[in-house]
């Protein structure tokens, strides 16, 4: 199993103090996440709205042309995928996408939540 991973965030999760409240153990200890380590990315062939009443985004598949733009983060343990996946929970499934990272014409693999 992969003890490294890559993600794609696109909404809430783009804030430091929302992601470093979600990786902290168990929200008692702060730590800061630093997106800007993280690079501008894009991901293409799908598209992002905003859950009916809801505050937050979702995303899901559409077509070629549509691209939603967020940050590539990587350097993710698996322990911080879980905490990932607890806090979308059931309403977002996790899903390998490529991403294009800053002005690169390769796309990077990644994880992503999607609707």
């Amino acid at each position: 199993m992969s003890t490294d991973f890559s993600c794609f965030l696109y909404g809430t999760l783009i804030f430091p103090e929302v992601i470093g409240r979600i990786l902290s153990d168990g929200g008692k200890e702060k730590i800061t996440v630093d997106l800007n380590s993280g690079a501008p990315a894009v991901l293409k062939g799908y598209k992002r709205y905003q859950v009916h009443g809801a505050w937050y985004p979702a995303i899901i598949k559409s077509n070629e042309n549509d691209e939603t733009k967020g940050v590539f983060l990587k350097g993710l343990s698996y322990n911080d995928i879980l905490k990932l996946d607890d806090f979308e929970g059931d309403q977002y499934k996790r899903i390998d996408v490529k991403v294009f990272v800053g002005d690169s014409l390769d796309p990077i693999p990644a994880q992503t939540y999607v609707w």
